[in-house]
């Protein structure tokens, strides 16, 4: 009987214990459920906060339509615009809504993004799918580490497509992480007919964007990141050292015609695919006031660039 009664005040015991412990864990429960409640008043006044920083962020770097000049026979391409980058005042447009391929142009939002990413010094590896990519390219190597400095001058420079893609794979190894930044960016600037699908503009379904947005896009990066000139701008010859962590790169200067003819230009980023044809963004100056001029689906790009160049010239 003794023994008998010792193991019922055992199982006793441990039986208020364990509902004891439940019933703390019920509570602990109870209490984290109600702390994680969102109060519906503060997710009211957060979101309206959220959508007032948008809006203002949306204004401050939006064009101003204000009776700009159209001429159909100024340009041969498909759609162009010349941009006011002082005020955002549109000056000249042509069709310049209508979503079409922009080929490299689009490397205009990976280098913007590439700035809010990445410092200039850190080195980012090339993957063998970045040193595959085609020409135009800066002939990287897979396993080469090279600094996001000189990738950006690869970049615009030469329109490198292995550029793009070890910039868009550098954050973690995976290219869609870099590419919802992008559009994280497409979203915040409201840009209605823009579509990226990659990093180079190499043509693909969808990815499409308009004379207008890319001119926005620019506009913002000359307002937000006006050290992209340094990488848009640069005419000299370009070369990267050879070190223990990657070859030797050269190129022997900028690929746009028109920025090395015309000392107005400030930068230029070119764009080609059979599909998109001559597509291109020209930044120049005039008197210390900078423009803006973008075309796309030109196939005489060197004279439709020139138009735009000198129409800027005129109303700047």
């Amino acid at each position: 009987m003794g023994n008998m009664r010792k193991k019922l005040i055992v199982g006793g015991v441990v039986l208020a214990v364990f509902f004891a412990f439940s019933v703390s864990l019920g509570k602990k429960d109870y209490t984290t459920n109600q702390s994680s409640r969102i109060n519906p008043k503060v997710a009211a006044e957060k979101a309206a906060d959220e959508k007032k920083e948008i809006e203002e962020y949306r204004q401050k770097y939006s064009l101003n339509e204000t009776n700009p000049t159209f001429n159909d026979f100024m340009i041969q391409a498909k759609e162009g615009i010349v941009v006011d980058a002082e005020n955002g005042n549109v000056l000249y447009e042509k069709d310049a809504h209508t979503p079409l391929p922009p080929a490299s142009i689009t490397k205009i939002l990976t280098g913007t993004v590439a700035l809010e990413t990445y410092d200039m010094n850190q080195k980012l590896t090339v993957s063998k799918h970045a040193a595959g990519m085609e020409a135009y390219n800066m002939s990287t190597r897979e396993g080469e580490k090279l600094k996001v400095e000189d990738i950006m001058h690869g970049l615009f420079m030469i329109s490198a497509n292995d550029a793009a893609v070890i910039l868009a794979e550098g954050i973690d190894g995976n290219q869609q992480t870099f590419m919802n930044k992008m559009d994280e960016k497409i979203k915040l600037l409201d840009l209605k007919n823009t579509t990226f699908k990659n990093p180079t503009g190499l043509d693909e379904p969808g990815h499409v964007s308009s004379a207008y947005d890319i001119s926005k896009i620019t506009y913002y990066a000359l307002k937000a990141h006006p050290e992209i000139l340094k990488y848009m701008g640069d005419k000299n010859e370009y070369s990267i050292p050879k070190t223990d962590e990657n070859d030797a790169h050269y190129w022997p200067g900028h690929v746009s015609l028109t920025m090395r003819t015309y000392p107005e230009m400030l930068g230029a980023k070119t764009g080609f695919t059979d599909t998109a044809r001559n597509t291109f963004i020209g930044v120049a100056q005039k008197n210390g006031r900078k423009f803006i001029f973008v075309f796309m689906g030109s196939d005489r790009g060197n004279e439709d660039a020139r138009a735009l160049l000198n129409f800027g010239l005129s109303k700047i």
